[in-house]
């Protein structure tokens, strides 16, 4: 029983830090298209973050 509970706390953590890992990659895509000049609805459109999110990471830019 232990055992189990140890293995599927071991699985969530593994998805959870997959899940993290994407939307890291998705955040550093965004700040170099922002970095590039790239228009926020287009920054959207290709990494699927939200706008908020976006608006987020180009106001931390450009501090």
């Amino acid at each position: 029983m232990q055992r189990q509970a140890l293995l599927e706390g071991e699985k969530r953590g593994k998805a959870e830090g997959r899940i993290e890992g994407k939307l890291e990659g998705k955040a550093e895509v965004a700040r170099t298209a922002l970095g590039e000049g790239l228009d926020i609805d287009m920054v959207c459109k290709i990494t699927g973050l939200s706008r908020e999110t976006i608006m987020k990471l180009k106001k931390a830019l450009e501090n």
